[in-house]
């Protein structure tokens, strides 16, 4: 339901309020019967309520600002413990005046008119309440949902006193007895339902106020969204939750197992936030990623630890280990490791190298799950890996020679496991700059798959001199000069 909609629900109510206090009041009056003069004091406090709650409606819609940076729904919470304590209010003054009528008896007259009244206050009051009701627990307002116990609770007792009107009637009609003491019975009586509306409505409103938790139900819902993502390398701890009007507070931290990057991380807590508050309309959710405090870090002198670097050093193309780390979360262990390899290592043979030690490394310690292993050269293996480099990446670019007129610079480098590739093609003049970039994104793509692990790859684009000697023979405008040097050179020779 629109915000729009609910206001107007919360100014019916005041509207009824007013009408049936105003009526009550004239129908009290008029019979002198203190069971209606009680609750045309019920409805005037729900009127008086009535008012709170519709401008708690329009000020908890206000977004947040400045001075409320979690928003205005608490309002909400005040306005349900400022109707919950006029209510006590107007119990007491209720008991009060019935028990000072029963001591010194009450005079009952024209109790038609009552009747009518208590009637008509039943039934308008009965479907007020129901729509408040309906709109409230919709919207999760809290004002909306105590107003509508206002109400309830004013059609069981205009239902009583309307009970007890015609039971004094019908007695000095049929019977000819004098019930008249019944009306302050029952006005004791509306106050006691009254004191107990009020004290519910009261409890449920000042609650939130202390920052209650969620209930036993909503925490079991959020427990079930978090064992869904369990099985993902995840812990949880720190749950905490708050009420504030009809909004629901979640906040959380989410450990992670080692590995599993901050993009990855914040991706995972995001899709637990969606669950949460899908399965709980309302609901605000913060998670907080970190590292999982349950993940260890094996010692250096762990016998698995000692392990892995035994048959890392085995293979007689490793010649160095250097930062080798493993870490234990839930009996699985990482690994991280940087490789220095022999230079007679080619950039092929040293991918083929690294799959085969992962694959032994397992055996080894079975409950190695992840490895990460970081090649870098010993001695003069850089420039070897760049030379094939270079010669993939000239092949590929070869495949275009047609389109464009060749490679004027190439530049191959590694730096933190990283390689980075800078290449300089010159096209022709007079290709249009779509097909030339097109070329270029082409031949960029390509040289990314020549590397899995990943690579920055810079591909600039300009025009091509007639007189560059690393342009490709097709060259548009090479052919066009060769032909006018040749047909020129012909002439001559004519």
């Amino acid at each position: 339901m629109a915000p729009s909609s609910k206001k107007r629900v919360a100014w019916l109510s005041v509207a009824s309020n007013t009408l049936l206090t105003a009526g009550k009041l004239a129908a009290g009056l008029l019979t002198g019967s203190v069971s209606i003069l009680s609750e045309a004091a019920h409805s005037a406090i729900d009127l008086i309520a009535s008012g709170i709650a519709a401008y708690s409606v329009h000020a908890a819609d206000r977004p947040p600002d400045s001075d409320h940076q979690y928003g205005h729904e608490k309002i909400e919470n005040v306005s349900g413990v400022i109707e919950g304590l006029l209510i006590f209010g107007a119990a007491g003054w209720i008991i009060s005046e019935a028990v000072d009528k029963f001591r010194h008896g009450v005079e009952l007259k024209h109790l038609g008119p009552g009747l009518a009244v208590m009637a008509m206050s039943a039934v308008v009051n009965l479907v007020v309440a129901t729509l408040l009701r309906r709109t409230g627990r919709r919207e999760r307002s809290v004002a909306l949902e105590a107003d509508a116990a206002h109400l309830y609770t004013d059609v069981y007792t205009s239902a009583g006193v309307f009970a007890g009107l015609a039971t004094i009637s019908l007695g000095r009609r049929f019977f000819d007895a004098d019930l008249a003491w019944l009306d302050p019975v029952i006005a004791i009586g509306v106050a006691l339902l009254i004191i107990h509306a009020a004290y519910r409505i009261t409890r449920k409103s000042f609650l939130p106020l202390m920052d209650v938790a969620a209930s036993a139900e909503e925490l079991s819902a959020i427990q079930k969204a978090m064992d869904e993502f369990a099985g993902q390398g995840v812990d949880f701890h720190k749950l905490r939750t708050r009420r504030a009007g009809g909004s629901l507070y979640v906040d959380l931290h989410m450990g992670f197992r080692p590995g599993v990057s901050l993009e990855q991380g914040h991706g995972i807590s995001h899709a637990l936030k969606a669950r949460i508050e899908e399965k709980l309309p309302g609901a605000h959710v913060l998670v907080h990623v970190e590292p999982s405090k349950r993940t260890a870090v094996l010692p250096p002198d762990d016998g698995r630890l000692r392990c892995i670097n035994e048959e890392l050093l085995r293979d007689e193309r490793v010649c160095e280990v250097k930062d080798l780390t493993a870490w234990l979360y839930g009996g699985e262990i990482r690994l991280e490791a940087e490789l220095c390899l022999v230079p007679e290592v080619t950039l092929a043979e040293s991918s083929v190298l690294v799959n085969d030690l992962k694959a032994r490394l397992t055996a080894c310690v079975p409950e190695v799950k992840e490895t990460v292993l970081k090649i870098r050269p010993g001695g003069g293996w850089q420039s070897a890996i760049h030379d094939d480099d270079k010669a993939l990446i000239k092949k590929l670019v070869g495949e275009h020679e047609s389109a464009f007129a060749g490679i004027h610079e190439l530049k191959v480098s590694s730096s933190g496991g990283r390689h980075h590739v800078h290449i300089r093609l010159g096209v022709p003049r007079l290709l249009p700059v779509d097909d030339a970039y097109a070329i270029g994104r082409h031949i960029e793509d390509d040289i990314q798959e020549l590397f899995p692990e990943g690579a920055e790859i810079d591909v600039h684009i300009e025009p091509c001199d007639k007189n560059c000697k690393a342009c490709s023979a097709a060259c548009p405008e090479k052919i066009g000069s060769s032909r006018s040097r040749a047909d020129h050179d012909k002439s001559e020779r004519s």
